[in-house]
């Protein structure tokens, strides 16, 4: 149980990549804040101390866990994991298009709040 647990959090963990990862800026470019990366940190920050424990970084791992094992038996399977990644898929296509939309309707030069 313990060896799927740390695989089922490696996974996890890999999926999440994305979400820091970032491009290459020229050496004078200002550092730009990432708001998803801050918001995924804030997120499993739980306590706050501006640091994730593995405590917290396997709670949200098992709560990841739990949203996709959709008929909740203790495992995955290919078809929960696919629903589940069509459902994510959804939700942000939703999340753009009413991104867009915000933006169309902004006035010039007005930041858009991302939404969450």
């Amino acid at each position: 149980m313990k060896k799927l647990l740390m695989l089922t959090a490696a996974f996890l963990a890999f999926q999440s990549l994305p979400v820091f990862a970032e491009e290459a800026a020229p050496a004078d470019a200002p550092k730009m804040e990432h708001k998803a990366a801050n918001r995924m940190f804030e997120m499993n920050d739980t306590n706050k101390d501006e640091k994730i424990s593995e405590s917290e970084f396997l709670d949200a791992s098992k709560k990841r866990f739990a949203e996709i094992d959709a008929d909740h038996d203790g495992n995955i399977t290919k078809e929960e994991a696919k629903t589940h990644h069509e459902s994510m898929k959804q939700k942000w296509k939703e999340r753009r298009e009413a991104m867009k939309k915000a933006k169309e309707s902004a006035p010039d030069g007005a930041e858009v709040p991302h939404g969450e």
